[in-house]
């Protein structure tokens, strides 16, 4: 035998003949009523006073609706608008002065960069 194999046999032999540790009877009580502790102090962090919040401004867009119905509403929003942002033909801007005789009109589906017709 080796002196580390040696080593080994006696440390083995030596936890062998002690006695087992038997806890003190409070000891699982105490160690239950600090997980529990714990646990109710875990759902007071950082992370639960955003989840918080974000659930409390769900309650105001959407009373009553779990968290991901808001953000799902605003996300078809946003592409509808991006959609429709990128479908319209985007308007040109020639006009190299400001002029008070013929204001500047705004429409969706027609550009307004063609002379007007006066009446």
């Amino acid at each position: 035998m080796t002196g580390e194999n040696a080593d080994r046999d006696f440390v083995d032999r030596a936890l062998r003949q002690l006695p087992r540790p038997i806890p003190s009877p409070g000891f699982e009580a105490a160690l239950m009523a600090g997980y529990d502790a714990w646990n109710a102090e875990r759902n007071k962090g950082v992370w639960a006073a955003i989840r918080a919040s974000a659930r409390g401004f769900s309650e105001v867009i959407w009373p009553g609706a779990p968290l991901w119905v808001p953000a799902s509403a605003l996300a078809a929003a946003l592409l509808v608008g991006a959609g429709v942002g990128t479908a319209l033909p985007a308007a040109q801007a020639e006009q190299s002065a400001f002029s008070l005789e013929q204001p500047g009109s705004f429409t969706l589906f027609a550009s307004d960069l063609a002379p007007e017709e006066d009446l």
